[in-house]
């Protein structure tokens, strides 16, 4: 009769160490549990931006897994610097993080911020963008663009979302690289630098390509080439810059990142959150409604810190090459 008590004893805990295994509560490195209470994180965009929709995409599956919400603070204006003071005066207690993007290596290129405050958690969206022109504009191929702005360097506009970030850079990369010179036009909001595109204030747009996809299957807008390595199969007929002997293929990506300080526990954890999330049914169709699914590679702690030094490394030469800085 022991034994067999003993035996139901035993098959009680395994049973119950299964059951814990596989409940979505998520558990810190120190056994307690984590995270506690909501988790904001803070961005410099404004609400309904791409930032602000990617957050909202991913706090879907994060609050299956913890039972706690995930939830974007949009802190604008200051081409970001307000943004990131306002994470770093935040504790690290592993209940903020900050969205960060090429933006914020830009800023650390120009000395705005100390970007090497960050842990680099998780790296899930890498998104590729296009130039485009309006359905009536007489530049009919980015050749017709390359062969109009060689001519006249800086005479055809291109509107781009906000001044010095990273459409800018990416521009500027392409007169660089293509001595085919065109001149940015900032707005304050992508919506603002399509509508100028559309009604012909502005020549060109260069924009992701999720939020253009209606525009460009209505007829409205016509894309001419886009930075990729490789053409996607959805837009077959657009080139790629590198087929045209520019080396550009900047994307805009998007992760996540604590601050320095945070508990290694804490990094694990979340990390591991992030990586359930991202794979998730619900974020995963929204990242294929976006068209985010082409370059989109879920890069953890060990592989995006290294990752975002390069990138350091990257922009840091190419703002000086823009003569950005010095």
């Amino acid at each position: 009769m022991k034994r067999r008590k003993m035996s139901l004893l035993v098959s009680g805990f395994v049973s119950c160490l299964l059951v814990l295994t596989f409940l979505p509560l998520a558990v810190a490195a120190d056994g307690a549990k984590y995270p506690v209470r909501t988790v904001e994180v803070v961005n410099q965009f404004g609400p309904g931006g791409g930032t602000d929709l990617f957050v909202r995409a991913i706090a879907m599956p994060f609050a299956k897994i913890t039972k706690q919400s995930l939830v974007p603070i949009s802190v604008t204006g200051g081409g970001g610097v307000p943004a990131a003071t306002d994470f770093f005066d935040r504790p690290a207690d592993g209940h903020s993080m900050m969205a960060i993007g090429p933006e914020e290596v830009i800023n650390h290129a120009m000395k705005r911020i100390d970007a090497k405050r960050f842990i680099p958690l998780a790296r899930i969206q890498y998104d590729q963008g296009m130039f485009y022109v309006r359905a009536k504009s007489p530049y009919k191929t980015i050749n017709d663009v390359i062969s109009a702005a060689k001519k006249s360097p800086g005479k055809l506009s291109i509107a781009v979302t906000g001044a010095a970030g990273f459409d800018d850079v990416l521009v500027g990369l392409w007169n660089l690289k293509s001595k085919a010179e065109l001149k940015s036009v900032p707005f304050e909001a992508a919506a603002e630098a399509t509508a100028a595109v559309l009604g012909g204030h502005v020549d060109l747009l260069y924009e992701e390509y999720g939020p253009m996809r209606a525009l460009i299957e209505s007829g409205k807008l016509r894309p001419l080439v886009i930075f990729t390595e490789n053409r996607l199969p959805t837009v077959k007929n657009v080139p790629t810059a590198k087929e045209l002997g520019v080396d550009v293929t900047l994307g805009r990506w998007r992760g996540f990142a604590f601050k320095e300080g945070t508990k290694p526990e804490q990094v694990e954890a979340m990390s591991k959150i992030l990586e359930k999330a991202a794979v998730d049914p619900v974020y995963k169709a929204v990242e294929e409604q976006n068209m985010l699914q082409f370059r989109s590679k879920y890069l953890g702690p060990a592989e995006f810190k290294p990752f975002f030094e390069k990138e350091m490394a990257v922009y840091a030469e190419v703002m000086k090459n823009l003569g950005y800085t010095k």
